[in-house]
C-alpha cells in the first residue's frame, strides 16, 4: 500500500512538469522566426572586374520582434585588402502597402576583386536573438589561359598556366593568354585594347598586366601591356621575341610553344626586375 500511495503522490509533480513544458513551448513559438526563401547563392566563372546583383525574401513565421540586424561576414581570402567582395544594397517591403515590416526583399551585390580566387561569406539576418544565415559564394575565372578557339593542347595549357600562376605569385604581375575565332571586324589592336581594359588584367594600383592575343581566323596575335611594364618590355624586345618564338612555331602549328618560349623570357624579365627593386 505504501508503495502505491508514493505512486500516486509522483503523478501531480509529473504533470506539473508537463505544464510547465508546454509553457516553455508556447515562448519558443512566441519568439520571431526569420526564414529567407533561398539561403545560398553562388556566381561561377566572373572575370576580374564584374559584378553580380542577387536577392532574396526574408519573412517571419514566429512572434513580433523588436531589433533587425543584418551582418555580413567573410572568409578568407575574401575579406582582403582589395576591400569586401559582398555588400547589401537595398532592403525594401515586399510590397509597397504592407503593415508589417516583414517580408522584406533584400538585395545584393557581388564583386571580383581578382582573378583565380574563392570568396564566400555569410549573411546574418537576427531578429531579436533568433537568426538565419545566407551563404554566398563566388568564383572568378580560374584560366589564365582562355582557349576559345582550341588552339592548345592540354598540356600546353597546364604548362603555361603554371607559369603564369608562379609569376602572379612571386611578383603580382598578372598575364592572361587569349585565343579567339575572329576579330569580328575589329582591328587587333582594337580588339586587344579593349579586351585589357575589360578584364582589368593587372593589378589596378601597379598597371602590372599583360595580354597576349590570338586570333586564329586572321592569323593575328597581339601582346597589350599595362603601363607598369611598358618601360621593362620595350617594343623591340618583344618583337624581337615574336621573330624568334613566335613567327616559326605558329607557322608549324605550334602555338603552346610559341607562347610558352615567349611569355617565359617576359616572366624573366619581369621577375628580375621585381627582385632588383626589392633591393631598393
Amino acid at each position: 500500500m505504501k508503495d502505491s500511495k508514493n505512486n500516486i503522490t509522483e503523478g501531480p509533480e509529473e504533470s506539473g512538469q508537463k505544464e510547465n513544458f508546454s509553457l516553455v513551448e508556447k515562448e519558443e513559438i512566441s519568439k520571431p522566426h526569420p526564414i529567407a526563401d533561398h539561403t545560398y547563392f553562388v556566381f561561377d566563372d566572373l572575370k576580374k572586374g564584374q559584378f553580380r546583383h542577387g536577392h532574396f525574401i526574408l519573412r517571419n513565421v514566429g512572434g513580433d520582434f523588436k531589433d533587425f540586424e543584418i551582418v555580413v561576414v567573410e572568409s578568407e581570402p575574401a575579406a582582403t585588402a582589395a576591400g569586401s567582395f559582398l555588400k547589401i544594397i537595398d532592403t525594401t517591403p515586399l510590397t509597397k502597402d504592407q503593415a508589417d515590416k516583414m517580408p522584406l526583399k533584400i538585395c545584393f551585390e557581388v564583386f571580383a576583386h581578382e582573378w583565380s580566387r574563392f570568396y564566400s561569406a555569410s549573411i546574418i539576418l537576427r531578429l531579436d536573438d533568433q537568426e538565419e544565415k545566407i551563404t554566398v559564394d563566388l568564383n572568378t575565372q580560374s584560366k589564365p589561359v582562355n582557349d576559345f578557339a582550341v588552339i592548345f593542347k592540354p598540356q600546353e595549357i597546364k604548362k603555361i598556366t603554371g607559369l603564369i600562376r608562379t609569376l602572379e605569385k612571386t611578383t603580382g604581375a598578372e598575364i592572361s593568354v587569349v585565343s579567339i575565332e575572329s576579330l569580328e571586324g575589329r582591328t587587333i589592336e582594337e580588339y586587344s585594347n579593349e579586351l585589357f581594359n575589360e578584364w582589368g588584367i593587372g593589378k589596378q594600383d601597379r598597371h602590372n598586366g599583360l595580354l597576349f592575343l590570338i586570333s586564329k581566323g586572321e592569323s593575328k596575335y597581339r601582346i597589350e601591356i599595362g603601363l607598369g611594364l611598358e618601360k621593362l618590355l620595350a617594343a623591340d624586345f618583344i618583337n624581337n621575341l615574336f621573330e624568334k618564338y613566335v613567327i616559326p612555331n605558329f607557322a608549324a602549328g605550334k602555338f603552346g610553344a610559341g607562347v610558352y618560349k615567349t611569355l617565359a623570357w617576359i616572366a624573366s624579365m619581369i621577375t628580375q626586375d621585381f627582385r632588383k627593386q626589392a633591393k631598393q
